[in-house]
């Protein structure tokens, strides 16, 4: 997908014809932007975007100097082109950089134009989205000079950049309003700009008037961003069709950018762009310290992840864990729960047996039977005396009182002796008293 993007983007530039510039104002400065033909609106971390977005001035933490020197072909003659800029984050104020640049073309015959502008940038974050938000505004002087007459113009640029997560960045860029040069120069520049791997896809749509032009470039770093390699649909000078193309070196503090050009046409055509661009970044640390420094963060990143993972493999096993003793209970009580069923299914089947033997003892009642009272009990009864027993233990046993002794004895003197029955004798137990009965 990558490769089709990246094929599709080199065959527009080889296919696509760039509209000539009228004029010194159609010019920005910058190997780097040059190179990737111009669509710069939405690129960070430059100090060239002084002249092309003052809302990526945010993206600059340090103070910065920049001095390019180029020249540009074209049928009328050769133009030279200078420019200087100068960015320093502001003191005490966070989120806040301020910038000044100046850019200065001349051509044979006397045009010439120079450009003074001073730019603020400023970072927010949007409140519900939690998304960045790089604004800013400069104010800008052009004093164009011909051989008949020079204009002298005051105006502004404004511009304003978000992005997403998923790199997708889009900036709009009013530029060149101004004021004094007998004619509208203003353009509204829509950019976007995509990081697709390693590489930047840039695309700017600018419009002046009723001219409308599509700019596209791309950036691809090479041997962990020591050089990056660039490429863009050049904006040309009277006319000329190129394809530009552009190295940068980074050997921090200094950076170094070059660009140079490839005409439709051949090399025979005279039109084109070369230029170098020099910057140097005040405090910043070398290319071979920020390489280690690179190289350690990435291990304390991957140590970080890998303790990150330890963690996660930890709580997954302590989670397995938790999960296989829930699941040793939760089959506990899955069984008492099948042994509870079982009890209440033979419960109910007791239940519909009493309903069925219910309703058949109310359809089909048994006979009640009838009452017959015992026979009275018969007095005297006959007793034959064993060895041991006494007259109280017989009025115990037959009126459940012992003390009703004497009534038996009064039945049986002949078969008493000496207060105890005799052995073998056959008693005579008369009915008890009627309060005993």
């Amino acid at each position: 997908m990558k490769k089709t993007v990246l094929i599709c983007l080199l065959m527009q530039f080889a296919c696509a014809a760039v509209a000539g510039a009228a004029d010194f104002t159609y010019m920005r400065p910058g190997a780097r932007a040059n190179a990737m033909g111009t669509a710069f609106s939405t690129v960070e971390d430059d100090a060239c975007a002084v002249f092309y977005n003052p809302a990526n001035l945010t993206t600059l933490t340090r103070l910065e100097t920049r001095f390019e020197t180029a020249r540009r072909l074209s049928p009328d003659g050769l133009e030279g082109e200078a420019s200087l800029a100068y960015i320093r984050p502001v003191p005490d104020v966070p989120d806040k950089v301020a910038g000044f640049g100046y850019y200065a073309v001349r051509q044979g015959g006397g045009r010439s134009s120079d450009s003074l502008t001073f730019a603020t940038g400023r970072r927010a974050v949007i409140k519900y989205f939690q998304l960045p938000v790089f604004y800013g505004t400069s104010f800008k002087i052009l004093n164009l000079r011909y051989q008949e007459k020079s204009h002298l113009g005051l105006g502004f640029d404004a511009g304003v950049r978000i992005e997403n997560n998923s790199g997708l960045r889009t900036a709009l860029v009013i530029s060149d309003a101004m004021f004094g040069l007998g004619q509208s120069i203003t353009t509204l520049t829509l950019g976007n700009s995509y990081k697709a791997g390693n590489t930047l896809l840039l695309a700017d749509l600018k419009s002046r008037g009723s001219y409308s032009e599509l700019f596209l470039g791309l950036e691809h770093p090479l041997f962990n961003g020591l050089l990056a390699a660039r490429a863009g649909k050049g904006a040309a000078l009277g006319g000329g069709h190129y394809l530009a193309l552009g190295l940068g070196i980074n050997t921090l503090p200094w950076t170094i950018d070059l660009a140079w050009s490839i005409p439709w046409a051949g090399y025979n055509e005279n039109s084109g762009y070369y230029g170098i661009n020099a910057g140097y970044r005040f405090g910043a640390g070398t290319f071979s310290e920020k390489l280690v420094g690179d190289a350690s963060r990435q291990a304390e990143s991957l140590k970080v992840q890998i303790d990150d993972l330890r963690i996660q493999r930890s709580n997954l096993e302590s989670g397995i864990a938790a999960y296989r003793v829930n699941k040793s209970i939760l089959e506990t009580d899955l069984t008492m729960m099948q042994g509870r069923m079982r009890e209440m299914e033979t419960n109910l089947r007791d239940l519909q047996l009493q309903t069925l033997e219910a309703q058949y003892k109310k359809e089909k009642p048994k006979p009640v039977k009838k009452y017959v009272p015992p026979p009275p009990e018969r007095w005297p009864k006959p007793h034959k005396a064993a060895a041991g027993e006494t007259l109280r233990s017989l009025a115990s046993r037959y009126y459940g009182n012992p003390n009703l002794w004497e009534r038996i004895y009064e039945a049986n003197e002949k078969n008493i002796l000496r207060g105890l029955p005799v052995e073998g004798a056959v008693l005579t137990i008369p009915a008890p008293p009627p309060a005993e009965r």
